[in-house]
């Protein structure tokens, strides 16, 4: 549930009905309303009105110029008491004038302590130390029914004939207006005669039309689909410790992180706050993590099945959970919702939360695999660790990846692994991305840092189990009121997952279409997986065979069958394989498994003191809200501008939603060895913008075809191809020009012109090229940015050179030039700037 509270002096915000800001507005969403969110993309929200005046549905811009236009609202409590409506209201509301007011005293002193710790060099591994939206255009935008209006104005001037020099009439092409010679072509309905690359034009506008409205309806298809189905993570299903720790045994009421504290002598753990991230547990994870350890003697499994393994195009998926009363609980919806995230990323749904990376579609267009083929994609976990401070605070820590494999149907009409799956084959291509960005997705992605967050609760379960530590038996009973409270599964079942591309081909020769080759939309619907944490793998403790709480099994997991091949041979130095492990393999998982059994973690790392005392800043306060403010600000006071770069860059991409977790935020872990992978990743990403800008800047640029450095979506898959080639390489002349000419440009003349092309990145940045007669110009805009001319090319006239001053004129050879020069009006007393050809 959101609650919209900007525009309060507009009588609202804007309501367009489709998530282009160039699409007809349809009214304005009145302050205050409440809406619920059926879909966020590239900072819009597609919304369904529940209470205040507005438009029951559309689409809506969650913040504009740093400013939050919408924001997560309280969940509202089912309550039949009048009294007890506006209490709720009213607690609403100051909730929400707290929020205006920024941090307390408390959270600020949080912020500061966090922020003293960020990148800092703790020596947490027991190695040696090492080194030290755009915002968006105030002018309105042309609904797309007037410019589709405009140009289908019957009064437009189309000649079908022009005289001579002879005083004949010679026939023209109706759509460039040049004389059609011998050989032409009837257009559109009769429209008259067009050359063969005009027909050819026209063919390939016709086609991507087409596949512009299947790919709404599709668009709209899958929007009712997850609507229906309930699929998609939402934020306030995100489980608050506040409620659990007082019943944990926590001295008091616990607002923010909750982590473990170790007692040697009695060997057990209680519950306490923390401002540390890494030591941080959410404790609904951890109850239901222990409840299936105790239960199932493993931990948490998911996979998406395929009801009939022999029709995958038509037949549902099956949701399986390991135990099955997983279903309907937050582990069980964290698992699967991360899962299908997981499966829309590779089939292309979503633009990539890290720039450069490509989904199994992209990969698949590039490898040129034209086959079918079904494969499954799963989230694994690689390390896992417990580290222990000096004050006996224990923290969880995990790696973890994604593993991916090619399936085929056996004589049994079921999905197994094929013998090889090559490096090359785009499913292993993205989860090899995806292994190598994990840090940087949890951090963007709110369903995958908090699939993350059950791994972790996932590896402290195992741990206290493993090393006989004693659990007060009311953690258990606490669990089984969690499941026991839990509704059933709704929709065990949901429709296949798809997605389909078209492509066209036209080739001329000699003037003529020799053929048009339209590619079947290409499918690609077998696409399964889940979550396999494989804990089983890691020896988290020192074992004890002597002793162990009753309904423990302190050996492998009971269902080795759901452990991929690779893990039966990743056991620890010296150990036998299990006799489990030798039988033959049932099916794998296609999804979720978190066993670790296999890996020996028995001796815990020693770093400096974590811990809380009772009455301490970190029981006060919400270390997420005040980070999240200054986030906001785009200040974090104290910090290094390094560490403040880093993290902008990390929580200011449009992709991340981890913004709108509000105080269930959980901060990135300040220590080096993290905050130094996720700098890394950042500056490949920060790499690859500054080639994209050089090589968009370069003249060599083609629009419909940039290159690989782009993303995928700004190449067509509709073009022509003249006597057998691709088109070349653009022919246009670099102009000269200086900086007060870039700003006349961008002030003056680029904001009432309409660009021939924009599009925008992964980090917000868009890319736009105008039109300006012969002249081309392509600008750049960073995310909170000016628009910034990056270059101007000419299609005529060579040896231009373009400068703000009168008599700036640079001749760099004997063809025409331009220069701009000052133009003063006696009427006015004001300056202009003319552009003026000189021969």
């Amino acid at each position: 549930m959101s609650m919209v509270v900007g525009g309060v002096d507009k009588g609202g915000i804007i309501v367009r009905e489709d998530l282009d800001l160039a699409s007809a507005a349809v009214g304005r969403l009145s302050c205050g309303a409440k809406v619920k969110e059926l879909a966020c993309q590239e900072g819009r929200l597609h919304y369904e009105l529940v209470s205040g005046e507005g438009p029951k549905t559309g689409w809506v811009t969650t913040s504009l110029k740093g400013k939050e236009l919408v924001v997560q609202a309280a969940e509202e409590l089912g309550s039949t008491s009048e009294g007890e409506t506006s209490q709720h209201q009213t607690s609403e509301a100051e909730s929400w004038e707290a929020e205006k007011e920024g941090p307390s005293k408390e959270e600020r002193e949080a912020l500061h302590r966090y922020l003293g710790k960020f990148g800092k060099a703790e020596n947490r591994t027991g190695a040696s130390p090492g080194y030290n939206r755009q915002s968006f255009w105030t002018k309105k935008a042309t609904p797309k029914e007037t410019i589709a209006a405009a140009l289908a104005d019957p009064c437009r001037p189309s000649p079908a004939k022009e005289v001579d020099s002879d005083g004949g009439k010679v026939p023209v092409c109706s759509r460039c207006f040049l004389p059609v010679g011998e050989f032409a072509y009837e257009g559109r309905g009769g429209s008259g005669r067009v050359h063969a690359e005009c027909m050819a034009q026209i063919l390939v506008e016709d086609a991507q039309r087409e596949e512009d409205r299947r790919v709404a309806r599709e668009v709209e298809k899958k929007l009712k689909s997850r609507k229906e189905y309930d699929i998609g993570w939402r934020m306030e299903g995100v489980p608050s410790n506040a409620r659990l720790a007082q019943r944990m045994g926590c001295d008091e009421a616990v607002p923010g992180l909750c982590c473990l504290v170790l007692d040697e002598a009695s060997k057990t753990v209680k519950v306490a706050p923390t401002l540390e991230p890494a030591a941080a547990v959410n404790l609904e994870y951890l109850l239901l993590a222990l409840k299936v350890r105790k239960s199932a003697r493993r931990e948490p499994l998911f996979s998406l099945d395929p009801v009939d393994p022999k029709n995958l195009e038509k037949t549902p998926q099956k949701k399986v959970y390991e135990p099955a009363w997983l279903a309907g609980t937050s582990v069980g919806d964290v698992m699967f919702q991360a899962d299908y995230f997981l499966k829309e990323l590779a089939l292309g749904e979503y633009t990539m939360p890290v720039a450069g990376m490509m989904s199994v579609f992209d990969w698949s267009e590039l490898s040129g695999n034209k086959e079918d083929w079904a494969g499954r994609e799963w989230f694994v976990v690689r390390k896992a660790e417990v580290r222990m401070s000096l004050d006996q605070t224990l923290v969880p820590f995990v790696k973890m990846g994604v593993e991916a494999r090619e399936q085929t149907v056996n004589a049994a009409g079921r999905l197994e692994d094929a013998p090889v799956t090559g490096a090359s084959h785009p499913l292993k291509k993205f989860a090899d991305a995806c292994t190598r960005n994990f840090d940087l997705i949890a951090e963007r992605k709110s369903v995958i840092f908090h699939l993350r967050e059950l791994a972790k609760a996932s590896v402290m379960a195992k741990y206290l189990v493993d090393s006989n530590t004693k659990v007060d038996s009311s953690w258990y009973r606490l669990a089984d009121e969690i499941v026991q409270g839990t509704q059933p599964e709704a929709h065990p079942e949901i429709p296949q997952l798809w997605n389909m591309r078209g492509s066209s081909r036209i080739r001329l020769r000699d003037g003529r279409l020799i053929d048009m080759y339209t590619g079947v939309q290409r499918k690609l619907h077998a696409m399964y997986g889940g979550v396999q944490f494989g804990l089983d793998r890691f020896e988290l403790a020192q074992r004890h065979a002597a002793q162990g709480q009753a309904g423990m099994q302190l050996g492998q997991s009971g269902r080795p069958m759901f452990m991929p091949q690779r893990f039966q041979i990743g056991a620890r130095a010296g150990a036998e394989a299990p006799a489990a492990a030798m039988a033959p393999m049932a099916p794998m998982p296609q999804g979720v498994d978190l066993n670790l059994e296999h890996f020996d973690l028995s001796k815990p790392d020693l770093f400096e003191r974590l811990g809380a005392c009772r009455g301490s800043l970190e029981a006060k306060v919400t270390l997420g809200r005040a980070f999240l403010r200054s986030l906001q600000d785009r200040n974090y006071p104290g910090l290094g501008k390094d560490h403040e770069e880093l993290l902008l860059k990390v929580f200011q991409s449009p992709e991340c939603d981890r913004v709108l977790e509000g105080d269930r935020f959980t901060p990135p872990d300040p220590s080096m060895e993290y905050t130094s992978k996720l700098r890394s990743l950042v500056n490949e990403e920060q790499l690859l913008f500054q080639r994209r800008k050089m090589q968009f800047l370069d003249r060599a640029f083609q629009v419909g075809n940039p290159g690989a450095e782009f993303l995928r979506s700004w190449t067509s898959r509709f073009r022509v191809e003249k006597d057998g080639k691709a088109p070349e390489a653009s022919k246009m002349v670099p102009v000269d020009f200086d900086d007060a000419f870039a700003a006349v440009l961008a002030k003056d003349i680029l904001p009432t012109a309409s660009p021939e092309f924009k599009k925008e990145t992964e980090d917000g940045s868009t890319f736009r090229i105008y039109q300006i007669g012969s002249l081309e110009v392509r600008t750049t805009q960073e995310m909170f940015g000016q628009e910034l001319v990056g270059g101007i090319f000419s299609r005529q006239v060579t040896g231009q050179s373009f400068c703000g001053k009168w008599g700036g004129v640079v001749r760099r050879d004997s063809g025409p030039t331009a220069f701009v020069g000052p133009v003063d009006f006696q009427e006015s007393g004001k300056k202009s700037y003319n552009l003026l050809p000189e021969q």
